[in-house]
């Protein structure tokens, strides 16, 4: 069987596999089964002549507290659920390619690394700030058989104790423990081009920063951004008056990472002028400055430049006014930052002012090809559309009241996007997996609105039960207006999202009317519509729930049958799966062959109930004839039939298909 449901390798376990491959003799298996790394044993297979070239430090430079070990731990532990689609809660299901998924994230996390590693354009997230003033939900589960792992890692009975008291506890440990597994698969998800925003305040400031550069990569840190959230200042705070808050920004890895500008105003806008080849303004001075710059260094650059009638410049004398300029500074010869052949070769990036009895030349500094003026973004962020208040008026206006505490403002997280995404003509995936109010996903909807961007957003929300007395008007909201049974943020992020698509749908009829319907014809359709999943348990998971060698008999006998007999109901539940299984968009669309039997998702064929095989030869071949079949997977559970999965083989012969093309699932 080939990579099974959720049981495919932890990416530790495949790292200790390929270091096995290179290093044999470095891999060994200790007195009681565990595996030990001997650096001592790579250093020789490397550098014979240097034995002792690998040092391991006890005491270095790093962020340490007690649970760390268990923390990463958790990050590649398989997860015991599995999605369940929620249609009567998803807008647009067989066309949206937006994502809202309902449960913890960290469990969220890991299912989405089989379909999304390395394809995540930008991570905005805005985790716990660890207050005491907030109720911390996400209490990850520390269940019985985790005694033994933290034994496994080496911990203590002392300190067994101390990380056991430590989850969900507001302490830094108990922080960081929290947020270190959740930022390493963050970080599998990201493009190699990809860019993260985390939103802090003071109380984890410090911390995060440092275990930041531990998952990313010091190299890879961009900025600290203070933003402003609140002019005014908040004059509960001790001895200052708040005004700010923090936003980290890193990147995958810099190189061939770009940054998006911000597009400028209409202030800011006066200072460009316009020729025949677009917009521009004044650069910088192309008379040379430092310790190159002299003539005596640079020859070769210092040579007259021509002032024509028209006001240009031009390295001929030919039709020009009666004036040499020099890269003369203070009386000193210096030289020009261009060469003749560039001074010829783009007269028309050069700007010549009048300066005095002579003339100051300058480079003409344009925008990228296409692209608008726009402003290098600065470490201070501030427009007063960041106001912590303006976040609380869009929901006000979209809901009705302020059912959410504190929601980041749009502008915020838009301007986070215009810097980590910018446009975009192919689609480009953002996550938030603290969804809170939604606000993420209104502004890339927002924004691809404005600029016809193909951004799509995938957003996961806890569940997480709102206090009847404590919050009355949001419950009330979600349970008598939305007339939800249980009431949970979860319910205010799906109906926040369902509302401001309505809302920009509406604005772009208004607009098509407005100008008569004369939008262009290849502005591509506004995607607003999101397909929701819950994680659930899995009614087949007997085998997390206990080990297999307490279980008995008769359980296990129950589970057997119970896996092997196909159930109607759980017929989508195992597609959503296999999409994640064989690394496919949670968004694909699945195209019913033979109902409850036969289906294609994108460039696979699935097979979850048996089919005469000279009839699943037929169906196949007729797919083929339409798209490009790549793969074959059975879910071997429900496929009992003996001689069918015997006939496969000489079935991809016939399709013309390898055999590593056949997968069994299940």
């Amino acid at each position: 069987m080939s990579n099974p449901f959720f049981t495919t390798p932890s990416p530790a376990a495949q790292k200790l596999e390929a270091l096995r491959q290179l290093f044999p003799q470095a891999v060994e298996v200790d007195d009681k089964g565990g595996v030990r790394v001997n650096p001592a044993a790579i250093q020789l297979a490397l550098d014979p002549a240097n034995p002792a070239g690998v040092r391991v430090e006890e005491d270095g430079y790093e962020l340490r507290w007690v649970g760390k070990r268990e923390a990463y731990h958790q990050a590649f532990v398989t997860t015991d659920k599995i999605l369940s689609a929620a249609h009567s809660q998803s807008q647009d299901w067989d066309s949206t390619g937006n994502l809202l998924i309902k449960g913890d994230n960290l469990d969220a996390l890991k299912l989405l690394r089989q379909s999304y590693f390395g394809k995540v354009k930008l991570i905005y997230i805005d985790p716990p700030y660890n207050t005491q003033s907030e109720q911390f939900i996400y209490r990850d589960d520390f269940s019985a058989n985790q005694t033994e792992v933290l034994n496994r890692l080496g911990y203590s009975a002392e300190n067994i104790d101390y990380i056991k008291n430590i989850y969900g506890a507001r302490t830094h440990s108990g922080w960081l423990s929290f947020m270190f597994p959740r930022l390493l698969l963050a970080r599998d998800l990201l493009r190699e081009d990809g860019v993260i925003f985390i939103s802090i305040d003071d109380n984890e400031q410090a911390q995060l920063k440092l275990l930041c550069d531990e998952v990313f990569g010091a190299e890879n840190f961009v900025a600290e951004l203070p933003t402003v959230m609140n002019l005014k200042g908040n004059n509960d705070e001790y001895g200052f008056a708040g005004t700010h808050e923090f936003n980290f920004c890193y990147v995958k890895q810099k190189e061939g990472t770009i940054l998006g500008e911000f597009i400028l105003d209409e202030e800011e806008s006066e200072a460009w002028e316009a020729d025949e080849l677009g917009p521009y303004k004044r650069g910088a001075n192309l008379k040379a400055t430092g310790a190159n710059a002299p003539r005596n260094k640079r020859p070769n650059l210092f040579f007259p430049i021509y002032i024509t009638s028209e006001g240009l410049c031009s390295i001929s004398r030919q039709g020009a006014l009666d004036v040499e300029v020099f890269p003369i500074t203070e009386q000193k010869e210096m030289s020009w930052r261009w060469s003749v052949e560039k001074f010829s070769l783009e007269p028309h990036n050069i700007i010549c002012i009048p300066d005095g009895e002579s003339f100051a030349i300058y480079k003409k500094q344009r925008p990228a090809l296409g692209e608008l003026p726009s402003k290098k973004p600065k470490t201070i962020f501030y427009k007063p559309q960041y106001s912590s208040g303006n976040g609380t008026n869009e929901i006000r206006n979209l809901l009705g009241g302020r059912y959410f505490p504190n929601p980041k403002p749009l502008q915020l997280v838009r301007d986070f996007l215009q810097i980590g995404v910018g446009k975009t003509e192919s689609p480009s995936i953002v996550l938030d997996f603290f969804a809170g109010s939604g606000t993420t996903a209104e502004a890339v909807m927002r924004l691809n609105a404005e600029d016809g961007g193909q951004r799509q957003f995938i957003l996961v929300q806890i569940p997480q039960a709102i206090d009847p007395t404590k919050q009355k008007e949001a419950h009330d909201f979600v349970t008598k207006t939305l007339k939800r049974p249980e009431a949970t943020i979860f319910e205010i992020t799906a109906e926040r999202i369902r509302r401001a698509g309505a809302k920009l749908q509406a604005e772009l009829v208004a607009k098509r009317q407005a100008q008569g319907e004369l939008l262009a014809d290849d502005t591509p359709p506004l995607d607003t519509g999101f397909r929701v999943f819950e994680l659930v348990d899995d009614p087949l998971g007997l085998v997390h729930s206990q080990p297999l060698k307490a279980a008995s008999q008769a359980k296990v006998q129950q589970l057997q049958q119970r896996i092997a007999t196909p159930q109607i109901d759980d017929l989508e539940r195992v597609l959503s799966n296999l999409l994640l299984a064989e690394g496919l968009p949670l968004t694909t669309r699945i195209q019913t062959l033979v109902p409850e039997r036969l289906f294609v998702a994108h460039n696979v064929a699935l097979l979850l109930q048996a089919l005469p095989l000279d009839a699943l030869q037929q169906h196949l071949q007729s797919l083929q004839a339409d798209t490009a079949l790549h793969y074959l997977t059975v879910y071997a559970p429900w496929v009992q039939d003996d001689n069918l999965l015997l006939g496969l083989d000489t079935l991809m012969d016939k399709l013309g298909l390898a055999k590593d093309k056949l997968r069994l699932r299940g």
